[in-house]
């Protein structure tokens, strides 16, 4: 940040207000218009110490609302060469400061465990609330249950944006077996050195096991929000905040379906509380404009019909079978595909041909 401010690309801003938008606001700001006196190798060197704040405030982020194993294994990534940011990786081993932190945290969190017994470190106080309130969750259940003697059978579904910190709540929360069983759930991409994705068919089944009860807890990045038919959750808890009122409510979803559902988000005083309240702000907005403004907020009761007049489609119903797939066939189709590529393109763009 001192280089950028001493080559006047960048305001001169407090450490505790700067916010990742106003860096690559910035950035682009420097892209489209660089200063005159900067110039070839000099602006080159600029947009590197643009890229490395930018990095550095991700994991700045990661420490704040996912805690100290999440930044570890970020910058482990970046110096490992995994995240193939070389710029960052000499810029960082060339900080003594940041390399005695860096060593620190390579010996609280590499080193083999010594037994079962061996106490978890809790990276943030936000695991061990997650912690506290899903086991509150799953005691009072069992002794519900237990007076009622009905049987009946609870689930807890956990969101956190980033996968190193679902690797992390779900590794807490295993110590806690056989009440807690739990199954993590992420996108199918994969990237670098990191956490590997799922893939489709591993997802199917991670779905289709927390139907059937064989695991009660499912911890989940933002890909589980939605699109999936998951039954009935008692518990919702949110690990981090989203700026986008949708994504909340899209998660809040998830619960009280078919009897009372509850929802706890989980936040770190400052910044990410700031996010939160933020987020609620905009969804209030959005409800008051819809329910307020009944002037000129109406519904067109009049749409025309989307197929034209005398056209009556019926429901026809048939079975389909799928027959044995040769990938041979497939591969001999894909080769004619790409010859015809051109002739098919004519195709649609004349209407002639159609």
């Amino acid at each position: 940040m001192s280089r950028l401010v001493q080559n006047r690309v960048m305001a001169h801003k407090d450490l505790r207000t700067l916010s990742k938008y106003q860096l690559i606001l910035a950035r682009d700001q420097f892209r489209k218009n660089p200063p005159p006196h900067i110039k070839g190798s000099h602006q080159g060197m600029l947009e590197g110490d643009f890229a490395l704040c930018i990095s550095l405030y991700h994991g700045y982020e990661l420490l704040m609302q996912m805690g100290l194993r999440s930044l570890f294994f970020y910058i482990q990534g970046i110096m490992d060469g995994s995240r193939e940011m070389s710029r960052a990786k000499n810029e960082l081993q060339r900080t003594p400061t940041f390399m005695d932190l860096y060593h620190e945290m390579e010996t609280m969190f590499l080193k083999p465990p010594e037994g079962p017994d061996e106490p978890f470190i809790y990276s943030h106080p936000k695991l061990e609330r997650l912690e506290e309130v899903v086991l509150q969750h799953f005691n009072m259940w069992a002794q519900s249950s237990a007076d009622k003697n009905d049987g009946v059978s609870t689930r807890v579904m956990i969101f956190s944006s980033f996968r190193e910190s679902v690797q992390e709540i779900a590794t807490m929360l295993n110590r806690h077996a056989p009440l807690i069983r739990v199954m993590t759930f992420m996108g199918q991409a994969s990237a670098g050195k990191g956490v590997k994705g799922f893939t489709q068919k591993e997802q199917l089944e991670v779905v289709h096991r927390f139907r059937q009860g064989g695991f009660n807890t499912l911890v989940s990045t933002c890909v589980g929000e939605e699109g999936l038919d998951i039954g009935e959750v008692d518990l919702i808890v949110c690990f981090d905040a989203q700026k986008n009122p949708i994504r909340l409510v899209q998660r809040m979803g998830r619960t009280g379906r078919k009897r009372r559902g509850r929802i706890v988000v989980i936040l770190t005083e400052g910044r990410e509380e700031r996010t939160y309240n933020q987020s609620q702000s905009n969804k209030r907005s959005v409800y008051k404009s819809i329910t307020s403004n009944k002037n000129g907020f109406r519904m067109y009761p009049n749409s025309p019909r989307m197929l034209p007049e005398g056209l009556n489609p019926q429901l026809h119903k048939m079975h389909i079978t799928c027959g044995q797939f040769d990938h041979r066939e497939g591969s001999r189709r894909s080769v004619r595909g790409r010859r015809s590529h051109s002739e098919g393109r004519a195709s649609l763009i004349h209407p002639q041909n159609l």
